[in-house]
């Protein structure tokens, strides 16, 4: 399993890159010299902090070229608000069993 992140996202997440690595996946940092994409012109923008772009192209590389590998679409597509509205209801139920609620 492996997981790109841009390089910004990288560095302020730790946490993120934390649990997957305990799941087992080897997490990236975008831009990343291990894809043909950024390969193909090294030099262009040295130190950039990547781009969600960059991040795509490279994660479609990566699952084009290995069988074991998966890409998903994120953030804003109707599975995963889905998925986060489950999350958020499921969160608002527990927190109301211990008498808590969050600060709006």
């Amino acid at each position: 399993m492996h997981g790109l992140y841009g390089k910004d996202q990288y560095q302020q997440k730790p946490y993120r890159k934390s649990l997957m690595h305990l799941w087992g996946a080897d997490v990236i940092p975008s831009p990343s010299k291990q894809n043909q994409f950024r390969q193909e012109d090294p030099g262009k923008t040295p130190g950039s902090p990547g781009s969600l772009g960059i991040s795509i192209s490279e994660a479609i590389e990566d699952a084009a070229t290995h069988d074991d590998t998966h890409y998903a679409l994120g953030s804003v597509l109707n599975h995963v608000m889905l998925h986060q509205t489950v999350i958020g209801q499921e969160t608002k139920e527990q927190l109301a069993m211990v008498d808590e609620y969050p600060i709006i």
